[in-house]
This record gives structure tokens, sequence and C-alpha cells, in this order.
């Protein structure tokens, strides 16, 4: 579907949400609108995307925005030096210059390995680091790009098969599944002709969305868990607040 709110005239009001299904708001007269039919996606299935991206010497149809190995790439985009820059953020600030800029985090460079990675604003140990946002951002971006490319319901599975394989902790899948899903759920929204730069600014305002609802807490409210509905912003911590190891 093209957008999160669909205008029925004088049958109302319907919106989408990843994780809630369709709220419909009835007409005056208190009759049900004419269903709306989803926008059909190519589903170009599991076994063309591992054709397509690890065959050796495989060259994936031009346009693909996904491409499997860059992984690295896909959340790096959002630094403020990205050499993608032009392609996620050709006008306007990338992710972390509007975290900056919008909620007094320090500026990253880098969120894995370099300074300021695990700083917070307002002297809230509460809310998650630049590194977390990263992580949550990558796996949103990438799955809005494959699914893109091959389809929300091939994306869906892809991305499902690479969390159950290997020995990972099962808090680090269910984080991964459910980022993996809310971005599927933002291309859907914004439709088969999203650029790569239209869909980073969905994601990216999801995740502030999120952030704001984080803050927002009360001080007697407060956890290293993120609101039941929307993306997940913590990776999985102790009971001390350290991160938990993925193995």
């Amino acid at each position: 579907m093209n957008s999160a709110s669909v205008n029925l005239g004088a049958g109302g009001f319907v919106s989408y949400f990843e994780d809630g299904g369709a709220t419909v708001v009835l007409d005056g007269e208190g009759q049900l609108p004419p269903p709306i039919r989803e926008e059909e996606f190519d589903e170009r299935g599991v076994g063309t995307f591992f054709a397509e991206q690890f065959t050796p010497f495989a060259d994936p149809p031009e346009g693909t925005r996904f491409q499997a190995g860059e992984e690295r790439a896909i959340r790096d985009s959002g630094n403020p030096g990205s050499a993608d820059r032009g392609t996620y953020y050709p006008e306007g600030a990338t992710f972390f210059e509007a975290l900056e800029q919008g909620y007094d985090y320090p500026l990253v460079e880098d969120p894995v390995d370099g300074p300021n990675r695990h700083s917070r604003p307002y002297g809230r140990e509460d809310l998650p680091t630049p590194q977390e946002l990263a992580d949550t951002r990558s796996h949103m971006l990438g799955s809005a790009l494959m699914a893109a490319d091959y389809g929300p319901k091939t994306a869906m599975t892809v991305g499902n098969l690479g969390e159950d394989i290997g020995f990972s902790d099962r808090r680090h899948r269910a984080m991964d599944k459910r980022n993996n899903a809310v971005g599927i759920s933002i291309f859907k929204q914004a439709g088969m002709n999203a650029t790569p730069a239209q869909l980073a600014q969905m994601v990216d305002a999801k995740i502030f969305k999120q952030l704001d609802a984080i803050i927002g807490r009360s001080a007697d409210n407060r956890s290293f868990k993120s609101p039941e509905k929307g993306p997940d912003l913590y990776i999985p911590r102790d009971q001390y607040g350290y991160f938990v190891s993925d193995y």
C-alpha cells in the first residue's frame, strides 16, 4: 500500500500499522467502507534471492537496491561521512546528524568502533545508545531494501532464515526479526517506486518516533525495553544494564 492512511471520502479513513492491522473509522452513518485492496508485490522468491546474491559471479539485475555482503555499508549509510550519502541522504542531515541536532546525542562518526558510540543525552542512562540505534536502523533499512527488490514475503522469509541459522542468542533473534518486520512494513507503505533515500527517511522517522516515546517515559517507568509496538531500539541487556552476548 502506498500510504499509512487512506482517505475513503464519505466512507471514512483506514489507517495501517505494522503490528496492529488496519484501524477503520466508520462514516457518519455507521457503515463500513468498502474493502481496500492492498498493492500487489512481485514475489521473486527465496531461490532467486540466493541465486542472485550468493552464486559465484552472479550479477543481480540492474537497479537492485539490496546487495548481500553490504550490510556494513547499509548500516554506515547513516554516518556523517558515509560514502553512500548521496544515495540515502542527497539532501539534509544523515541519521546521526539528525540525532545530534534533534536529540542532543553527541555526533557519532562510527557507531560500531568510534567514540561516543555508547553516549546518551540528558544524563539518561536508560536511553538506547547510538550503537543500538545503528543496529535497529540497519535491520529495518536492509529489510526494506530487500523487500523492494524481491518482495515483502520473500524478504521476511530470508530475514527469518538469517536469524535462525547459527547459534545466536534468542533475544537477539527476536529483536532482529521484529525490526526486520517493521522495515518490510515501511516498504509496503512506501510502495514499489520508493527510492533508497525515501525508505531511509521513513525508517529514520519511525526510529525517532519510538525514541520520542522512550524519552517521554516518567522516571518510575524507565527500562531497557521498547514499547510493544514499533521497532525495538534496545540490544538485549542483563540485570545490570550490560549488553548480552549474541552467542
